[in-house]
């Protein structure tokens, strides 16, 4: 009797008590409650009234996923010279004239990204004070408050990913970016 209640435990279902009783895997026969929608061993998922979960049909195909493009791995000195290029605009104009980056092009790539990025700011910046003068004052304390962060944080995702050795793009910019570098 002490078994079959250690075994069977009672479960509110819409105000009624439901007895809950264990059932196997299927697959790997791991116990788990018969309310469990997967195997916590397997993780397949188990329908109700059924321990198996459906099998995939052998004719359907799925679509073949495109490969990814493969890119070789980058050097940690362009790793760095990427990531400083994001300090300012400054190193990366330099970058860009210098003669011994011409032909490298992770590091032609974040220093267009990161011009352009701080042109983009500083765009942002002389339209948050055209809006201050105009009398926008409060709501661009506000709004300017969180591009700013929202700036900032980029800023730091870019940096962080030019020191992981990605060839990160932002949306429109990074086209901008791999075009001019010649990167495609």
């Amino acid at each position: 009797m002490v078994c079959a209640r250690i075994a069977a435990r009672k479960i509110p279902l819409d105000g009624w008590y439901k007895e809950s009783m264990p059932i196997s895997c299927g697959y790997c026969g791991a116990t788990m409650p018969d309310i469990a929608e997967f195997c916590p061993s397997c993780g397949r998922p188990v329908r109700e009234g059924n321990f198996f979960s459906p099998e995939e049909e052998p004719g359907a195909s799925q679509p073949a996923a495109e490969p990814a493009k493969v890119m070789p791995p980058v050097e940690w000195n362009d790793r760095w010279v990427g990531a400083l290029a994001y300090v300012t605009f400054l190193p990366a104009v330099v970058f860009l004239f210098l003669g011994q980056f011409q032909r490298r092009k992770f590091v032609r790539f974040h220093a267009f990204q990161s011009v352009f990025f701080w042109g983009l700011v500083i765009l942002l910046l002389l339209l948050g004070l055209l809006a201050s003068t105009v009398g926008l004052l409060f709501v661009w304390l506000l709004i300017g408050t969180l591009i700013s962060l929202a700036l900032f944080f980029t800023w730091l995702l870019l940096l962080i990913k030019a020191l992981q050795g990605e060839w990160f793009e932002l949306p429109w910019v990074g086209a901008f970016a791999e075009e001019r570098s010649g990167r495609i």
